[in-house]
């Protein structure tokens, strides 16, 4: 195993992935967490997922594009793909974007935001799936996980609060209370052309107003349903 600022490479990957950790790192310079758009700009929204059947040699992507005024399904596209590795931490965007960049070709519109079913500065490296399609696509994005990799927070008290993550003197997302406890919470980071607090407004919009309760923001969950039908009709 190779480390990497305490996370592992199986050698079987090494080669291949000491390459991408190397553009990670150099790329990371490049992402801004200046506001796009700003909160009363933003009309549309999009969700995205992957879903990989039981042998994790065969994946669905989609993306559910929302109204974020409304909250009505605008379009959904999804695509199927062979990921090229297996999960591994801090390599989400090896694994993933390939199913991601297609979906996002067959829109008819871009997307004003994109929320990422994964991390954005929460990463060993501040370089995570959503900073790194941001970067590759020039769309504000953010993700939002369900398991946190890294960091400190206070949990938490409120459905609709947050709490900021800290890691190495650095506020890098935030835990954001989607449910009433004792519930857990949602973790979001920023990834490209978005800041913590836009982030933070968007997620309490969807909590605050989507139809029914729902640990994910609406255009997250319709997605995560949407690929998992998908998938189970392919294969």
């Amino acid at each position: 195993m190779n480390e990497f600022n305490g996370f592992t490479i199986p050698d079987k990957y090494k080669e291949l992935l000491t390459k991408v950790r190397e553009e990670q790192i150099k790329n990371s310079e490049q992402i801004s967490l200046e506001n796009k758009l700003e909160f009363g700009e933003i009309v549309t929204i999009a969700g995205l997922d992957v879903s990989f059947s039981e042998k994790d040699d065969f994946a669905c992507a989609g993306i559910v594009v929302i109204d974020f005024r409304t909250f009505e399904i605008l379009e959904e596209q999804v695509e199927f793909f062979s990921p090229p590795i297996p999960y591994i931490t801090s390599f989400l965007h090896y694994r993933e974007s390939p199913g991601y960049h297609k979906v996002i070709s067959k829109l008819s519109e871009k997307p004003d935001v994109m929320i990422y079913d994964g991390n954005g500065l929460i990463h060993p490296y501040g370089f995570g799936l959503a900073c790194q399609m941001g970067l590759e696509t020039n769309l504000p994005s953010f993700g939002a996980a369900k398991k946190l990799l890294f960091g400190n927070y206070e949990p938490p008290l409120d459905r609709g609060g947050f709490s900021e993550i800290n890691y190495d003197n650095k506020i890098v997302g935030a835990a954001f209370q989607t449910l009433e406890l004792p519930a857990k919470s949602v973790f979001i980071s920023p990834g490209h052309l978005v800041n913590l607090n836009l982030c933070v407004n968007i997620m309490r919009e969807f909590v605050l107003h989507q139809n029914y309760p729902s640990k994910l923001p609406l255009p997250l969950n319709l997605v995560d349903k949407l690929v998992r039908e998908k998938l189970l009709g392919e294969i």
